[in-house]
């Protein structure tokens, strides 16, 4: 098998219940599902389905009642908690429909944030910020505080401190949500090239349907489970 298909993500079997109350609530349902590292994976369906959960148990956020999660031949929920949030600051990047900031911060310092965490010197950290702002062509708002920025300024910052690490994935959790459809359609073109260009595996989920064959595959869920999976 080609290295470009061979998974970089291997679910099997994964269940999720949530208890609610005396209700237990089967959040995901026997999800089986391989990403290739070629992958741009866009999920859909209609609120409540999963689609979150899913991408949090991805991330190793969230852990699944059953079933299991390999990343790159690791079996996340075998290791410990805190190794497991160690990886995942080096093997993922995280894009939330509403970016969360450090308000004292300039958009650079919280963009450089995620490598002083991992223990890089101020000089180091803010220089790759810098390089990853010229590259999304935001440089210009670096010493701005990113609350000053519009919403679509802010979702192209968060995606800077998402890509800061060199992470191999993305994970997108409806990064389009709250944005005009021009600033929504930069953004989503953004997750074009890093995909073709600079070969980023991405998992999006969106509910916006003229996103849907902007991927490369389409994963569609309802009801906790997968009902359509197709490459496009």
């Amino acid at each position: 098998m080609s290295h470009a298909h061979q998974p970089v993500i291997e679910i099997e079997n994964l269940n999720k219940q949530f208890q609610v109350g005396q209700t237990g609530i089967e959040a995901l349902k026997d999800i089986n599902l391989e990403i290739r590292s070629t992958d741009f994976c866009i999920v859909y369906g209609p609120s409540g389905c999963g689609k979150t959960t899913l991408l949090n148990i991805i991330a190793g956020i969230d852990t699944p009642t059953s079933g299991s999660v390999r990343v790159r031949d690791k079996d996340i929920f075998k290791m410990p908690e805190d190794e497991r949030g160690i990886y995942r600051s080096k093997k993922f990047g995280i894009i939330q429909q509403m970016p969360y900031w450090v308000k004292s911060l300039s958009t650079l310092e919280n963009v450089a944030l995620p490598l002083l965490i991992e223990g890089q010197t101020k000089q180091e950290a803010t220089h790759r910020a810098s390089l990853v702002l010229k590259e999304l062509k935001i440089e210009s708002f670096a010493n701005q505080a990113p609350t000053e920025l519009s919403g679509g300024q802010q979702q192209k910052a968060s995606l800077a401190r998402a890509l800061v690490s060199s992470p191999w994935i993305l994970l997108c959790d409806e990064p389009t949500g709250n944005l005009d459809s021009k600033s929504a359609d930069e953004i989503m073109s953004l997750f074009h090239m890093l995909n073709t260009k600079f070969k980023r595996t991405i998992i999006l989920v969106t509910h916006n349907q003229s996103y849907w064959k902007i991927g490369t595959r389409e994963v569609e869920m309802r009801d906790g489970g997968i009902v359509k999976d197709t490459r496009t």
